[in-house]
């Protein structure tokens, strides 16, 4: 409520107005009207109605002096960013994209919005293409969730030059370039039609019930994919057809999600004057971020001790009198200072008032004892060397400490290359008694090298201390300065199955596959076993090999022993072959080369038998006088 009839208004006619929310009075204060009534109210004078006030707006000028011709408007912001602002009863401002309540060439009112947003409430399924270089991403959203998606990608754009295989043959439609990579991309085209088309006809059920389809298509050729064609997959006439309003990135599943994101969401703000100063706000941001790029140039080096002019200082003198110290300091306050920096230095009241006084020269004597005192050489030698004194001894004792440290390394060494454990328990018992935590000593770095107390025992081959390290906190994992484990850095085997029997006894202490120990070794009786069974494997190899020699050898002998039979003999060996059937046994050979023919067809002339027809030539020219019976 404004009542104009409190405090400075009761000299005039009571005018009141009831407002409904708190808002709305607020932004009353903030009209023009309003601020016209206070400038009656100074002049003395009665306020006017809206009404009153609407007709006399145009005899009115600079009522306001905020308002300027660059002031942005809500309105101007919304049309630049392709959004639509509405205000609901409570004075709160809704944000949205255009395009989801009207499309590009409509126009939009108080009506046509709210009817839209009604609409927009029932059915918030949704269909998102995107078509580019190549790449199709497509979903179907019921409210935030993709009940449909696809993406692929077809090799159509020439690499380096950029643009469809089919825009380049426009180009010259007499020679078409006839390279293996044009043909292959002419294909992709064709491949790429039709598998977008596939999908979109099994989607067509979803795409009918979606309340927008929204899409993404640059260039000619991506067009008609989705409206080219004889029977185009959409139809431009379509009502729910909606272009992205921004930019995009290249076609994919996250991209499309993306999209779905940005636009589905609602910006709420508490006023207008909020709204409109947050988006001046970042304009004036995004200026001054462009304006910040274009300026940046790489400024010359600058010597700023030579590019000062040099100026003569007079020495220090005595001081005649207060008044010109004070004169004096001004001065060389004024000229040590840059010209670029301090235009001008104001002056006290009572400087500039002075100069019209008269100057009383007086003396006065400045004593510099108090403030040279620190700087005086009184001291006695005695009082010097005690000084001398404690400086030596802080040194000597801080030389001391660093000499029993080195001292205490070098015995920690001694005893563990040794492998005398006792005295290596006294010098960590020490240590411990020092205030040095357990684990801290055991595992410090006590070489150049950066080599633990467990490496330097794995590389002198102390098992022993290698154990007992273990036992008491010592970590395998560590690592020296050559980025070596206590496991890796010995060369000795023992060393090695130390850690490894540890390993065993103690599987979950460490992390044993950082520390390079291998956890699949086996145990003595299992080494052992296997080393038997090694040995009886190689004994049956080596038996089965000596039969076979032993079969190899007989039947070298048999060869031998048949061929020094007449062509008679071995008849009748044959024959008595053939009569005992000995399984297993060879029971036929060749008369000539004696080689079996077990199981073959003999190539025969009398009662001779052979293998082959040179083996038969043979035999007939060796023995021209045997006639065939």
């Amino acid at each position: 409520m404004v009542d104009y009839t409190q405090s400075s208004w009761k000299r005039k006619k009571g005018k009141t107005r009831m407002f409904p929310y708190a808002n709305q009075h607020r932004d009353h204060y903030k009209l023009d009207w309003h601020r016209y009534n206070l400038k009656l109210d100074l002049m003395s004078k009665p306020p006017i109605t809206e009404e009153q006030f609407n007709d006399h707006t145009d005899d009115i000028s600079s009522i306001s002096g905020s308002e300027s011709d660059e002031e942005e408007t809500l309105d101007t912001m919304a049309t630049a960013q392709g959004k639509i602002f509405l205000r609901n009863v409570i004075g709160q401002v809704l944000g949205m994209y255009r395009c989801l309540l009207v499309g590009k060439k409509m126009d939009i009112d108080d009506y046509s919005a709210l009817k839209s947003l009604q609409e927009f409430h029932k059915n918030n399924q949704w269909t998102v293409l995107m078509l580019g270089g190549g790449h199709f991403a497509g979903a179907v959203f019921k409210g935030d969730q993709p009940i449909l998606h696809k993406t692929f990608h077809c090799y159509t754009v020439r690499a380096g030059q950029g643009g469809a295989q089919s825009a380049r043959d426009n180009q010259t439609a007499g020679s078409h370039p006839k390279s293996a990579g044009a043909s292959l991309r002419r294909y992709n085209e064709t491949s790429l039609v039709q598998r977008v088309r596939d999908i979109i006809e099994i989607w067509m059920p979803e795409i009918a019930k979606s309340s927008l389809i929204l899409y993404r298509a640059a260039g000619p050729y991506n067009r008609s994919v989705l409206f080219g064609g004889k029977t185009p997959l959409l139809d431009k006439q379509d009502p729910r057809l909606r272009t992205v309003p921004f930019s995009t990135r290249r076609p994919t599943f996250t991209e499309v999600k993306r999209i779905h994101e940005i636009l589905s969401a609602v910006q709420v703000y508490e006023s207008v004057d909020s709204a409109t100063k947050l988006f001046v706000k970042l304009k004036t941001m995004d200026q001054g971020e462009q304006q910040s790029r274009r300026c940046k140039t790489k400024l010359p080096n600058v010597n700023r001790a030579k590019s000062r002019e040099i100026t003569e200082r007079e020495l220090p003198a005595p001081l005649d009198s207060v008044v010109h110290a004070e004169n004096h300091a001004y001065n060389a306050l004024v000229k040590s200072k840059s010209p670029k920096k301090i235009q001008q230095l104001p002056q006290k009241e009572d400087e500039a008032s002075s100069e019209d006084d008269e100057l009383i020269m007086t003396e006065q004597t400045i004593s510099f004892e108090e403030s040279l005192k620190n700087f005086d050489d009184s001291l006695t030698m005695e009082e010097r060397n005690q000084h001398k004194k404690k400086k030596q001894s802080k040194k000597s004792k801080n030389q001391k400490l660093k000499e029993a440290e080195e001292a205490r390394k070098r015995d920690t060494c001694e005893a563990i290359r040794s492998g005398d454990i006792e005295r290596l328990q006294k010098i960590l018992r020490t240590s411990v008694e020092d205030n040095k935590e357990v684990i801290k000593v055991v595992n410090e770095r006590i070489s150049e090298d950066g080599n633990s107390l467990l490496h330097i025992a794995a590389l002198a081959n102390q098992v022993g201390v290698i154990t007992f390290l273990l036992e008491n906190g010592a970590d395998v994992c560590v690592k020296n300065a050559k980025q070596q484990t206590p496991y890796t850095v010995t060369p000795y085997k023992e060393a090695r199955d130390g850690f490894k029997q540890f390993a065993l006894d103690n599987p979950d202490k460490f992390n044993y596959n950082k520390a390079n120990i291998p956890l699949n070794t086996l145990s003595q009786d299992d080494v052992v076993e296997k080393k038997r069974l090694q040995r009886k494997a190689k004994r049956q190899k080596e038996k089965e090999k000596k039969k076979e020699n032993e079969i190899k050898k007989q039947e070298e002998i048999e060869k031998d022993r048949f061929l020094q039979l007449s062509d008679r003999e071995k008849r009748a060996l044959a024959a008595e072959r053939r009569i005992l059937n000995q399984n297993g046994l060879v029971i036929s050979r060749c008369f000539l080369c004696a080689s079996d023919m077990s199981g073959k067809v003999p190539f025969e002339y009398g009662a001779n038998r052979f293998c082959s027809m040179d083996c038969l030539k043979a035999h007939r020219l060796r023995n021209p006088l045997i006639l065939s019976t």
